[in-house]
């Protein structure tokens, strides 16, 4: 079971009016915050920002290092944003760094530095999902049945065909991670066994993220792995300043 966020994380989630179970997620361990509620964030405490200094440009080999400075009251904050192929998997690395830059400047001056990280950062701490070798009614890492072995003349326990349809309906990362954490206190009360003798049921339901996380992946085109990445609130300033990409 993942552990607690740091209480300081969630207290000043709530200071700036996000809903910890909406904004952030556990990501092996390290603590996320989506890009959308930084730009919220920043919007509510009104930082601004001047115009970013390009440091680093190599358009062909799609490097780019971007300093953004910015400023709550009379505080101020700058940092670096970096993209390049080895820690950015989309075509616009401009973008991509200056989100960087700017969340991080977004986090130092709201005081989340140090206690949790960008979505915009998880390439640098999340690996590529493991392809599992497929074996009909059984997980090949868990040994577990999986969910279509067992539905066909086994009921899962309260909530699991609603688990099933609200999985089926997430299309990006950010949905799969909403229904995660959503979804986690839930499966904690599920049987550790099935009616099969095989265990158990929250393990069934990772099984199931896991194989919807492949497809949304594999099967979308790639910017749809960066949620948020072209902001459509108006007049925040934090997101107007922010590249189309």
């Amino acid at each position: 079971m993942a552990k607690a966020p740091d209480p300081r994380i969630i207290e000043i989630l709530k200071k700036y009016e996000e809903d910890p179970r909406d904004a952030l997620w556990d990501c092996h361990g390290v603590w996320v915050v989506y890009h959308k509620a930084i730009e919220r964030i920043a919007a509510r405490a009104g930082i601004s920002f001047d115009m970013p200094e390009i440091v680093e440009a190599k358009s062909a080999e799609k490097i780019a290092v971007i300093v953004a400075r910015g400023f709550m009251g009379d505080r101020s904050e700058w940092s670096f944003g970096e993209a390049a192929p080895n820690n950015n998997k989309n075509a616009y690395p401009y973008a991509m760094a200056e989100k960087r830059a700017k969340d991080r400047v977004v986090l130092k001056l709201v005081g989340l530095h140090g206690l949790a990280y960008s979505e915009e950062e998880s390439d640098d701490f999340k690996g590529e999902p493991e392809k599992p070798k497929r074996q009909v009614g059984i997980n090949q890492h868990t040994g577990a049945a999986t969910a279509h072995s067992l539905k066909k003349d086994i009921d899962g326990p309260e909530g699991w065909n609603t688990f099933l349809r609200e999985l089926e309906e997430c299309t990006t990362t950010f949905q799969l991670n909403k229904l995660k954490l959503a979804w986690s206190a839930i499966s904690d009360t599920w049987p550790k066994e099935t009616a099969a003798g095989m265990p158990g049921w929250k393990q069934i339901a990772i099984e199931e993220i896991r194989k919807r996380q492949e497809i949304i992946i594999n099967g979308l085109p790639e910017d749809d792995q960066f949620p948020g990445d072209r902001p459509l609130i108006k007049g925040n300033s934090y997101a107007d300043n922010y590249s189309a990409g």
